[in-house]
């Protein structure tokens, strides 16, 4: 729709998009709503107060112009303080569940039609973990709903299938296994350690929230997904015989697909300011030299982990750019090994955040370790770099499997009995991936997705004719 058509009234489409609050979920949301507003949309984007603040202040150099005034943030009360801990899950998602609610998404509608005239909210996208109640609340005006899933599409199907896994007595009633053991818990899906299911996190807290999501997203018609189907298509065609899934991944801004790496003109609000001096440092670096090292907006390393790690990339005698968050350190000297800045001063650097795509797509970058979460996978395929794997917590045991034995696109840091990656175990892990030939063939596996990714988000690719048909649903939905 043009501006001209918006000027004399002609209707149009209008999403209320509700990620949920934390960086990881809020990034993929905003990219969907650039594409929505490419199709004409009018996008209203939710985020808690807290949120909303840390926005504003570590993007003042970003801004929505080229959206066209298409998409308006707006904040709802959340409860929290900025410095308050949402390290707890049950009071977090408690957190969530108020902030976000039926009742606050119902007044937020309520008050935009009121004001909107011709561009009343016709369309509800949500988070799987911010869609409670929501489906009362669209019927109620009227108007369509889908849930977004940010993860992978296998680790959505094992928390939708835990209540017949119950019944089957394959998980126990209160999700927590007795024993760690390696299982199979759907033929859709590889073998997973007992230890690394989704919820463990959480406990049986978050084992019974995700049941209670199940229950929600049973009431919603469409699930659209952060994922290309050449990704995963077993699980996929599991899926849609239980529902309407939409593949229309990878979620990655235009701007890097096409080849402009220098260029960001899209806002992706990230609660971090980046450290953009980090660029300029990769531009004196040999291509394919450098390891880039990011945990992402939540893991934390303890004092001994990260002592090791420092002492294991001095000994790779390598290039490296480290991303260590302010917030997970009190003071850099005091968590790295005696003299360790020192040392590394001419092949190191060290940021508090990184602005991870315009990284991941330089030629200096060699390879990434990563915790695994979802956003990083994506982009780290995307941009075509082979990763190792650290995962933290709740999906990315499961992601870190796709990714060693599945796609066969990276490798596994593997532990010692008492939790530690050692030295010894990082440094060969740099030589497999960039020196020994099962890195070549490595590599290989990952040009080869990398070009499936690119395509499928072009005209005539997988996850671009599923975003049409998404649109054409929720669409004749609203016009019917």
């Amino acid at each position: 729709m043009s501006p001209s058509d918006r000027k004399i009234g002609i209707s149009q489409s209008h999403a209320i998009l509700i990620p949920l609050p934390l960086q990881g979920h809020i990034n993929p949301m905003m990219q969907l709503a650039w594409k929505l507003v490419s199709h004409g949309f009018l996008i209203t984007f939710v985020n808690t107060e807290t949120n909303h603040q840390r926005i504003i202040k570590a993007n003042k150099d970003q801004s929505l112009h080229d959206s066209g005034d298409m998409i308006r943030m707006v904040s709802v009360a959340d409860g929290l303080a900025p410095d308050d801990s949402q390290s707890f899950v049950v009071k977090f998602f408690a957190e969530v569940e108020n902030a976000l609610g039926p009742s606050v998404i119902d007044k937020l509608i309520r008050n935009i039609n009121e004001k909107e005239g011709d561009q009343k909210v016709s369309c509800i996208v949500a988070d799987v973990w911010t869609c409670f109640g929501l489906h009362t609340v669209a019927k109620l005006h009227h108007i369509s709903l889908a849930v977004f899933n940010t993860s992978l599409v296998s680790n959505f199907a094992i928390l939708y299938f835990s209540p017949k896994l119950v019944s089957l007595g394959i998980l126990p009633s209160d999700g927590i296994p007795k024993e760690d053991k390696t299982k199979k818990y759907l033929s859709s899906l590889p073998p997973l350690k007992s230890a690394h299911l989704p919820w463990l996190y959480g406990g049986e807290d978050m084992f019974r929230h995700a049941i209670r999501m199940v229950k929600e997203i049973n009431k919603i018609e469409w699930v659209i997904f952060n994922t290309f189907y050449e990704q995963e298509p077993v699980v996929l065609d599991e899926m849609s015989k239980e529902m309407s899934v939409f593949p229309i991944g990878p979620l990655i801004s235009p701007d890097f697909l096409d080849g402009d790496r220098n260029t960001e003109r899209r806002l992706v609000p990230s609660l971090l300011k980046p450290e953009a001096e980090c660029l300029e440092w990769l531009e004196k670096q040999a291509e394919q030299s450098v390891i880039y090292v990011s945990f992402g907006s939540y893991a934390a390393l303890n004092k001994l982990q990260m002592e090791e790690l420092s002492v294991a990339l001095e000994a790779t005698h390598r290039p490296f750019l480290w991303v260590v968050r302010s917030d997970t350190m009190d003071s850099c000297q005091s968590v790295f090994s005696p003299g360790f800045l020192e040392r590394i001063i001419d092949r190191g650097c060290i940021v508090s955040w990184a602005p991870q795509l315009r990284v991941l797509s330089h030629p200096a970058i060699a390879c990434f370790v990563t915790h695994c979460g979802w956003n990083s996978v994506q982009e780290s395929i995307t941009m075509g770099v082979p990763m190792l794997c650290w995962p933290y917590f709740a999906d990315q045991f499961l992601n870190s499997t796709y990714i060693v034995d599945v796609w066969k696109v990276g490798l596994a840091l593997n532990a010692n009995n008492n939790g530690l990656i050692e030295r010894e175990e990082f440094t060969k892990a740099i030589e497999r991936l960039l020196v020994a030939e099962e890195g070549t063939a490595i590599r290989e596996e990952m040009r080869k997705l990398n070009k499936i990714a690119r395509d499928t988000v072009k005209e005539g690719g997988s996850s671009s004719n599923n975003f049409k048909l998404f649109l054409n649903a929720i669409t004749k939905r609203v016009n019917c």
